[in-house]
This record gives structure tokens, C-alpha cells and sequence, in this order.
């Protein structure tokens, strides 16, 4: 499954019909093919990094959770993990997903509504829901949103109100996506980590590879039970810890890089989507650059997954040639979603950092506000 374009109205501060694409729209040349795309069927390509960019409270996490949602939807066939997100929405989202599965393309219709009787208010119902299908041929491709050729699928289940009917397509609750938050908190909890690589066939030896990308002291880190590890270093020294103690001894940058990559790790070994905001928190700008070109490299993103991000740090859109899987936004009335691609008239080999630095983009900190700020520290 790959989502290949996603359209919603009322969530949170967002404008009507807020988009995201997935598909490239412009020309496609073949070191594009290479390095910045994948391909899932012929001549269908969807990209292996999105990267989304504005300056602080333009709306980029509001952005990320809305992705979230969408698939914990594609994964849980509920409102699961992203329930927290529904807490001050008071009215129904309408979420309009086009996807790829199996050799068809679907578009499903959906409106979520929030459970007022509910006991704690955290319920999300779907209701009006509508799926549609074309089986993809590559003469469709020019007309891959003209939904009037498409047909509806008619579900043969009723299924409670709290399960989306993608369930009757999809099955198996899997993960297909998840979001990293830019609050650090996710990444504190070792076990978690532990138990991914023993889902990854207790690939254990990567662990020693990537501690030393955080700490070079570290050989490695064994797991002795969910409380208890044992930690060995580059001197030969061993110690065995609690996880509490383990959190307090290792670095904030050591424990946010270890549980960050071992979602990497998770994603590029199943194809399963990434979704991590605020990317350059507590990283080297190296390690970034690295880390999405992790999502670039076919010997290695084997299985298709894509990298989505938010970032501050402009010099990553240097690592795009292209232009269509960059996003700016925005936030003036309501948060607003610009493609570069469709709302810019560049260059794609010009620096977009350099654009960026320039305002080209009208993102730069506002100068009268930062000289009021001056002002006052007179």
C-alpha cells in the first residue's frame, strides 16, 4: 500500500482542501528515477522524501499530524495512536486519500467525527464512508485523479462505527507509518527499541554500528530484561544498569539518535513510511543529510519506504533536485500548504537554500518584530 495523494477540510487551523501528494508531477528524468524516486508499478512513481519547511508556528506539525492520523487509519483501521490529536477539534474532518494496493488505485472518503458519550471523549467515529477503485494501467497515469472512471466497492461487512472499512482491503493490522514527534519523549523507551530488532530477526549486530555514530566510547548495549541492561564500552568496561540509569548515563543526543535510527532501521528493513518532525533535533547536520539519503539509496531502501519531514534547517533542501516533493508552510488566517513545484518559477538546480535566505519564499523571521524585540533589550 502507498498513499499517492491526501486532501482534507477541517482539521484544526488548516485552509479548506489542504493537499499532499505523494506522485511526482513534473518532468521525471532518469537519475530522478534513481536517486529521488520509487517506482511501485509502470511508469507510477511516488517520491522517497517529502520534505516540508517554514519558520516556527507556520503550521508544519499541524501538517505531520494530520499524517499521522491517515495512517493509523492505513495501520490500525481505528483512531489509535493519534487519538491525543482530537482533543480540541470539535468538528468532523473530511479526509479524501487516493492509494495504490495490489495493482489498483482507490480513493477513500471518510469523515471523522469525535464521540461526545463516550466516557473519556477519545472515540472517533467514521462515518459516510466511500471507496472507490480503478485497476492502474499506465495510459491512466495523465487522469490518475479523474475519479469519474473509477468504480465504487460495496463492503459485504458492517463493521462498527469505530473501524474504517479499509479493514475489508487491507486486513492485517500492520504498521505502515509512524510519527516521530519532535518531543524527545518517544525516544526514551529502550525496551521499545530492543523489542524492534528482535522483530527484525534479532538483528542485533547493527546496534554496535549505530551507538558509535552517537557516542564513540560505546561498543554496545545488550538487553538482560526490560528493566536491565548491560552496557559495554570501547574500553573493554562493562556495567549493568537499570533502564532509568541507562536514560541518566547516555547523552540526550545518544538516546533521541537511538530510538530515532531504530525507526529508521524499522522502516527501510519493511517499507514502512517515516514521519519525523523537526529532523535536525539534537543532529549534526551531517547525520541528517545522511539519514535522508538512507531514504535515497535503492541498495538500501530496498522495500519502498518514504521519508517524510519537517525541519528549520533549510540547507537539507539542497538534497532535493527536485522541486514537486517540497512543501512550505504557512500561516496567516489558516495554515496554508505551497508545492514548490506548482506555486514557485525556479530553477531546480538553483540552491533553495540560498532562495530560502533570500525570502523567496516569504518565510524569514519578521524583521520589525525582531527589531521591537532589539528595542526592548536596550
Amino acid at each position: 500500500m502507498k498513499l499517492l495523494k491526501i486532501v482534507a477540510n477541517n482539521f484544526k487551523l488548516c485552509e479548506k482542501d489542504i493537499t499532499i501528494s505523494f506522485v511526482p508531477t513534473g518532468n521525471k528524468t532518469e537519475a530522478d528515477k534513481e536517486f529521488e524516486l520509487q517506482k511501485i508499478d509502470d511508469e507510477l512513481y511516488v517520491f522517497n522524501t517529502i520534505g516540508i519547511i517554514g519558520k516556527n508556528a507556520s503550521g508544519k506539525t499541524t501538517v505531520v499530524e494530520l499524517l499521522s492520523i491517515i495512517y493509523d487509519i492505513f495501520s490500525n483501521f481505528r483512531i489509535n495512536s493519534s487519538k491525543k490529536i482530537f482533543k480540541f477539534i470539535d468538528k468532523p474532518i473530511s479526509l479524501d486519500i487516493t492509494f495504490y494496493h495490489e495493482g489498483v488505485i482507490y480513493r477513500y472518503l471518510t469523515n471523522l467525527y469525535k464521540n461526545d458519550n463516550s466516557v473519556d471523549n477519545t472515540s472517533i467515529f467514521f462515518k459516510d464512508e466511500k471507496l472507490y477503485k480503478r485497476i492502474y494501467k499506465k495510459s491512466h497515469l495523465k487522469e490518475l485523479f479523474n475519479y469519474e472512471k473509477y468504480e465504487e466497492v460495496i463492503p459485504d461487512l458492517k463493521l462498527p462505527e469505530d473501524t474504517s472499512i479499509i479493514y475489508l482491503l487491507l486486513k492485517n493490522i500492520t504498521l505502515r507509518g509512524i510519527y516521530c514527534p519532535s518531543d524527545d519523549f518517544i525516544y526514551r523507551d529502550y525496551a521499545d527499541s530492543f523489542n524492534i530488532y528482535n522483530l527484525l530477526n534479532n538483528n542485533l549486530k547493527i546496534i554496535t554500528s549505530l551507538l558509535k555514530m552517537f557516542d564513540e566510547h560505546l561498543e554496545n548495549i545488550k538487553m538482560l530484561n526490560e528493566n536491565k541492561y548491560k552496557i559495554i564500552f570501547t574500553n573493554g568496561h562493562a556495567k549493568e544498569v537499570s533502564s532509568s540509569e541507562l536514560y541518566e548515563i547516555l547523552s540526550s543526543g545518544t538516546t533521541k539518535g537511538f530510538g530515532l535510527f531504530t525507526f529508521v532501521v524499522y522502516s527501510l528493513k519493511t517499507g514502512m513510511d517515516l514521519i519525523i518532525d523537526e529532523i535536525e533535533n539534537h543532529f549534526h547536520k551531517t547525520l541528517v543529510e545522511n539519514l535522508v539519503n538512507l531514504y535515497k539509496d535503492k541498495s538500501v531502501n530496498k522495500n519502498n519506504a518514504t521519508l517524510i519531514f519537517t525541519t528549520h534547517y533549510c540547507e537539507i533542501l539542497d538534497l532535493f533536485n527536485r522541486k514537486d516533493n517540497i512543501y512550505i508552510s504557512k500561516y496567516d488566517k489558516a495554515i496554508t500548504l505551497e508545492n514548490v513545484h506548482k506555486n514557485y518559477d525556479f530553477r531546480s538546480e538553483l540552491s533553495k537554500s540560498k532562495l530560502f535566505y533570500n525570502n523567496e519564499f516569504n518565510t524569514n523571521v519578521s524583521y520589525e518584530s525582531l527589531m521591537n524585540f532589539k528595542k526592548e533589550l536596550m
